[in-house]
């Protein structure tokens, strides 16, 4: 059984973090999980009743609009809809919200295509010679 929410208290964090350093092997982005959680934008998606997988809502990191800028699912549970949950779970209520991924990224490309998210360009040089591309709601 799959569940998503909102973060709730330095326990969530924690393992949103945790699940984070499996991933990329570094606690390097903590401090930004720890402050979106402050403001109210850490999502995450339980599995059995564990965290899972985790998402970053930064309302302030792109032109004022809500962006999806981390969504992270440890590698053992992909493919689950862990990812579709958070994705719609946090948009719920807002009329736009953007994401952006690598072009390398099929995963997620094949995620937000999935679920109806509407692709609207790319930035070339952010990581050299793998565009990012950015998309938002429907």
């Amino acid at each position: 059984m799959t569940a998503t929410r909102r973060a709730i208290g330095q326990t969530d964090i924690d393992l949103a973090i945790a699940i984070d350093e499996r991933v990329i092997g570094s606690k390097d982005r903590s401090g930004y999980i720890a402050s979106i959680a402050a403001r109210g934008g850490l999502r995450v998606a339980t599995r059995q009743g564990e965290i899972r997988a985790y998402c970053c809502v930064d309302d302030r990191y792109f032109f004022g609009k809500p962006f999806i800028s981390l969504l992270i699912v440890a590698p053992e549970d992909r493919r689950c809809g862990l990812g579709s949950s958070l994705l719609a779970f946090s948009c719920e209520g807002l009329p736009e919200v953007w994401t952006s991924t690598n072009r390398s990224n099929l995963a997620m490309r094949a995620m937000l295509e999935t679920s109806g998210w509407r692709y609207c360009g790319e930035l070339d040089g952010l990581d050299p010679g793998d565009p990012e591309q950015f998309f938002k709601t429907p």
